[in-house]
């Protein structure tokens, strides 16, 4: 955690210092916006409201319908009809995310793609300053512009995915990013990995196995350290859809390849089924109160002492009660997680 605290503290110092370094001196890289999306048309015009009143407008937008049930396809032609921006309205020719992307990669005319989601909103310097962040780093191996994300509202699942977000950050200064999230991630098209690279037998991991595969082929992943590329998107609807999104991503840690992430994953689920365990010796009357508070609570005011940093840059608002219950829930939940996660095959919605 302390290493992960001042890797964070280290990035958004670097980033200030070459931002005043380079200030009138970057271009902006031209970006398509590719998002794939099924079943929603009751959140596309609002996604749209926020493109169009981008600093610097995409080149196109490339909205691939990935077999939906709802007027997901009617509403997007009738937005590119609208003529607000360039809108771009096509189907995926296999099925899934992944597939959605890679459909939306292979259609797009300009050198760097940005994919994200429906469901975000967007600030409108996002693609200006994602688009910097891309020149700043140009050079012949860079491979992808990882972005953060912040879930809306404050409150819990906001903390809690902020200090994945924040983890993801702090491991990304030497190019080799160990997680992104494909609601804000940019990639070099001539560089995107082969099908066979992102374990095409799985349809979610289109973001993390996307950039382990760019890292293993030898090019670099950073991340955009600013306020400006940060996108925000809804909370999950409700506790059963929040566990389901949990147990995909932890489905997914037993493919990955990346050394930090997988060790990281390891070590969160060890941490975490040992605080049971204490737990389990308590209740059997073989540990004490004393040796439990001091594991949970010392394990939590660890985990506070790095998200508080976080939390602060990602401007989220949160209450002593939030990290109370969260020292409380996290231990469940991390090896039901594991456990269930290890049991399913992640799937995209």
């Amino acid at each position: 955690m302390g290493l992960w605290l001042y890797h964070f503290n280290r990035l958004s110092a670097t980033k200030t210092n070459h931002v005043n370094a380079t200030a009138g001196k970057v271009d902006i890289e031209p970006l398509t916006v590719v998002v794939a999306c099924k079943n929603e048309a009751h959140r596309l015009e609002d996604f749209m409201r926020g493109l169009a009143h981008q600093t610097t407008s995409a080149v196109e937008i490339i909205v691939v319908d990935d077999n939906s049930t709802d007027s997901t396809l009617q509403v997007a032609r009738q937005l590119a009809q609208q003529g607000k921006v360039k809108i771009s309205v096509i189907v995926n020719t296999g099925r899934g995310k992944k597939a959605a992307i890679r459909t939306g990669i292979q259609n797009t005319q300009t050198k760097w793609v940005i994919v994200t989601d429906a469901d975000v909103l967007c600030p409108e310097k996002w693609l200006e300053s994602m688009g910097r962040s891309i020149s700043e780093r140009a050079d012949g191996n860079l491979g992808a512009i990882a972005g953060p994300v912040r879930i809306m509202n404050g409150g819990i699942e906001s903390i809690d995915y902020a200090a994945m977000m924040g983890w993801a950050a702090s491991t990304s200064l030497n190019g080799e990013t160990a997680m992104a999230s494909a609601a804000n991630l940019a990639f070099r098209v001539d560089v995107y990995p082969l099908k066979e690279q992102m374990h095409p037998e799985i349809e979610s991991g289109d973001d993390v196995f996307a950039i382990h595969a760019l890292i293993k082929n030898g090019n670099k992943v950073y991340w955009s350290h600013e306020i400006n590329s940060c996108v925000e998107t809804h909370p999950t609807e409700g506790l059963v859809h929040w566990l389901r999104q949990r147990v995909r991503w932890g489905s997914k840690a037993k493919y990955y390849n990346h050394n930090v992430a997988f060790r990281t994953s390891m070590w969160i689920a060890f941490v975490a089924v040992t605080q049971m365990f204490i737990l389990l010796l308590f209740v059997t009357r073989f540990a004490s109160l004393t040796e439990v508070l001091m594991l949970w609570f010392g394990r939590a005011a660890i985990d506070i002492a790095f998200t508080k940093h976080v939390t602060k840059w990602y401007r989220i608002r949160n209450r002593a009660i939030d990290w109370l219950i969260l020292s409380i829930v996290y231990p469940f939940q991390v090896p039901a997680v594991f456990i269930f996660g290890l049991m399913n095959t992640p799937k995209w919605k």
